[in-house]
């Protein structure tokens, strides 16, 4: 499980690019963009699927851009932070992981991308909060 798990973070490390402004060595700013792994977009279409067919989540346009792999902002980042921190996982739950019959709460914790989607948003929080403090990162204004 534990090696899963560094496969799972060095794949979402290699995937994520930021919408802000990075600066390189030489002082260049380029702009990137946040932007899910392929793992958080496949959980997040399971969530949009079992939502259409029982519902069970409210932010599904959340739900629809990471299962898209749209860019997102850091409020959208902010967002899935703040889920994960007060979710309650509860994997003794009978619809928990259940296809023919899922609780409300699989389906949410599905449309934001289930474990990925926290390591994801919580990775990509720090990094950026990094960047920011080193100066390595400016968010752009729109």
């Amino acid at each position: 499980m534990g090696k899963l798990f560094t496969l799972i973070a060095q794949a979402q490390a290699e995937l994520l690019a930021l919408t802000l402004l990075l600066t390189d060595s030489e002082g260049n700013e380029y702009e990137k963009h946040i932007i899910s792994s392929r793992a958080v977009s496949d959980i997040a279409r399971r969530g949009l699927a079992l939502h259409r067919k029982f519902g069970g989540g409210r932010n599904l346009a959340l739900g629809e851009a990471l299962a898209e792999q749209k860019p997102l902002t850091m409020e959208d980042i902010n967002t899935m932070v703040d889920f994960f921190e007060k979710f309650k996982i509860d994997k003794n739950d009978p619809g928990w992981h259940n296809f023919e019959n899922p609780s409300p709460k699989w389906v949410r914790w599905s449309l934001m991308g289930g474990e990925c989607g926290r390591q994801f948003a919580i990775d990509t929080k720090n990094m950026i909060e990094e960047g920011l403090q080193d100066k390595s990162i400016k968010i752009k204004a729109e």
